[in-house]
């Protein structure tokens, strides 16, 4: 069982250069979020991967000593004024597409379908760096994507922002986001470009076609669940973040600050 983990590396340089408005330069922050880009890496390499891509939106990611982590300079780290990346060409982009309109959420998507691309294992596990894994079911979710026949399984449950588009109820993201390696290949499925987002797309996709998916309990974007109800269940304490469940168990938590740097060390972006 061959499983490719894929992270993106980005920090507040980063974040400032594309938008300036909503982000500023912060140290601290980036130090925080290394921290936690590490600590998750150890906890990965702890599950048997096949490899950790950490796809390098910056271009300062430390090397690991681990040959299993592969470090590798992607979107946001070219000057594409001067050079036009090989991998590029293997992402169909179909809606409108014009670079100069840059936010971080784009920048994520192209630097996340560039690790599918780069990928060699069976499976794909895409995930943002703030997550904190409580417990290891990767096998025990492979087993249920081949017999449910699942296109995909994650923790994330992204309220539709658009009237038009209610039908879907929620749309996927890349907190954690578990597939097989052919996926998006399969379906066409890389950048929606209009929305920022490449899992926008997963979820309209599965949908349209009638495919089955599934989206683990514990994100609370709409009233299905009563939150506080939820973590006194598992005897969980709400300030480390939220809590994901699998099988009815504590699986991941999704921390404070992480690819989007939301509310780390208390702080506004």
């Amino acid at each position: 069982m061959k499983v490719s983990y894929i992270l993106v590396w980005a920090d507040t340089n980063s974040l400032n250069r594309i938008d300036p408005t909503n982000y500023e330069t912060n140290t601290k922050v980036d130090n925080v979020l290394l921290r936690h880009t590490l600590e998750l890496i150890e906890q990965i390499l702890e599950m048997n991967p096949h490899e950790i891509l950490i796809m390098d939106n910056e271009g300062n990611f430390p090397k690991h000593k681990n040959p299993l982590v592969k470090v590798i300079p992607s979107y946001q780290s070219y000057d594409l004024s001067k050079e036009r990346p090989d991998w590029l060409d293997e992402i169909t982009i179909e809606d409108y597409y014009e670079d100069i309109h840059m936010n971080h959420a784009k920048c994520l998507a192209m630097a996340y379908n560039h690790g599918i691309i780069e990928s060699s294992g069976d499976y794909l596990i895409l995930q943002h760096n703030d997550t904190l894994y409580i417990e290891n079911f990767t096998e025990e979710q492979i087993e249920l994507l081949e017999e449910e026949n699942y296109e995909y399984i994650t923790i994330d449950k992204k309220q539709v922002k658009f009237k038009e588009l209610e039908k879907y109820e929620y749309f996927a993201d890349c907190y954690w986001f578990l597939c097989r390696k052919d996926f998006y290949y399969k379906h066409n499925i890389w950048v929606d470009w209009i929305r920022g987002d490449n899992n926008h797309l997963a979820t309209i996709t599965c949908k349209d076609k009638g495919l089955k998916y599934l989206h683990l309990p514990g994100f609370y974007g709409t009233k299905e669940t009563n939150k506080r109800e939820f973590f006194k269940k598992y005897n969980y304490n709400t300030n480390e973040g939220r809590l994901h469940t699998f099988n009815d168990k504590p699986f991941l938590i999704h921390r404070k600050g992480g690819t989007g740097l939301h509310r780390i060390l208390e702080e506004k972006r």
